[in-house]
């Protein structure tokens, strides 16, 4: 189905906006153009524009029932950007529990370690820590022991709500946390916050800011990267070059352990529409280097970059959904969500034109999930 140009387009959006879907933003010119080389310092920038985070907030709190509208997620992005150490004192997991041949936990230790990341979930609004988790013991293939493995825990089940198997996450906080908590009152005469929010409920905006699109675009740029290098090492993996063996991981056996049952659940996608990038990446040498850099370059796209990036997304996703649905924030100029079907999925959106050549495209869905039955 062909889509007319939006008639409002001609009217006049946040500066910041028109500079990102113009191509005069420098951040959004590099994303856009292959050939400039994204690093961890380019990515950070981005990231860290409206980057979720207790520093300039003004919470309050509800002294009758003792919960701040400081939301978890921002709170937990400047204590996993400083890597505490925490604690969970009880944990259920929400999925099915896989069990690993060679490794095992201490039974009944509470679960503790370095705070290592902050998983979403891209299909439903799921939101995890990621702790090395110190009680888990591993068995390598020499038969050597080795204290602590990543896991991830669920703090935001999959249906969007708070997940009932944790009560608590306990860490020591910093001067400036301290400082914060006692300024605003947070902290209860034991020494804990409750939060009233995962999410705040103002930040449905954010998805009609340059932050969040540009974070948009530089998920679409290393989506279309890493397709690239996972090509370049099949092509080198062709003529014969091979990974070096300490590349390669003996993972273990697996198995799952417990019933699951299926659930359905509401969730968004959202997608951003854009004129496609230009340039080309660089062809790997013909070597086992190339093969290596290209193992190492989708390894880190795909695994460190992208899920940090998608953090942010989501979350502003998930507010959207649940505290702002079909509103469009003061600062775009008039426009409005316009149907929109693909034809050729049939899918149904809504479309937010944004220049002649970008758009946010967004549609509400339900999922199937499966979770433990226990």
């Amino acid at each position: 189905m062909e889509v007319d140009v939006d008639a409002t387009l001609g009217r006049e959006i946040a500066e910041s906006i028109r500079g990102v879907v113009s191509g005069e933003d420098p951040i959004a010119a590099k994303i856009m153009d292959r050939a400039y080389p994204i690093d961890e310092e380019f990515v950070d920038k981005v990231v860290t524009k409206g980057v979720m985070s207790w520093l300039d907030r003004k919470p309050t709190k509800d002294e009758k029932y003792s919960v701040s509208d400081l939301d978890l997620l921002s709170f937990l992005v400047p204590v996993y950007q400083r890597g505490a150490v925490i604690e969970i004192p009880e944990y259920t997991s929400r999925r099915q529990v896989i069990k690993k041949e060679g490794v095992r936990r201490i039974a009944g230790a509470p679960r503790f370690g370095k705070l290592t990341g902050l998983i979403s979930n891209k299909d439903v609004f799921s939101f995890s820590i990621q702790m090395f988790d110190n009680t888990i013991i591993t068995t390598d293939t020499a038969d050597q022991e080795h204290v602590g493995d990543h896991r991830r825990f669920m703090v935001v089940d999959v249906d969007g709500y708070w997940h009932e198997g944790w009560k608590a996450i306990q860490f020591k906080a910093n001067a400036e946390e301290n400082e914060f908590l006692r300024t605003w009152g947070l902290i209860d005469g034991e020494g804990k916050v409750v939060f009233k929010y995962w999410v705040h409920p103002n930040r449905w905006q954010s998805i009609f800011g340059a932050p969040h699109l540009l974070k948009k675009l530089l998920f679409t740029r290393l989506d279309d990267e890493a397709v690239f290098y996972r090509d370049e090492r099949k092509r080198l993996e062709a003529k014969g070059f091979r990974l070096p063996e300490t590349f390669l991981k003996d993972w273990g056996k697996t198995k799952s352990a417990g019933e699951t049952k299926p659930i359905q659940v509401q969730t968004i996608e959202s997608v951003l529409e854009h004129g496609g990038f230009s340039g080309n990446y660089t062809t790997l040498p013909d070597t086992q280097e190339g093969l290596v850099y290209a193992y190492e370059r989708n390894k880190l796209i795909t695994y460190t970059w992208k899920p940090l990036i998608q953090f942010g997304i989501r979350a502003n996703e998930a507010a959207y959904l649940w505290h702002g649905k079909g509103q469009v924030a003061p600062w775009m100029g008039g426009r409005q969500w316009q149907p929109y079907q693909e034809s050729s999925r049939h899918a149904k959106w809504q479309r937010l034109g944004l220049s002649e050549h970008f758009a946010l495209l967004l549609r509400e869905k339900t999922v199937t999930e499966r979770v433990s039955a226990e």
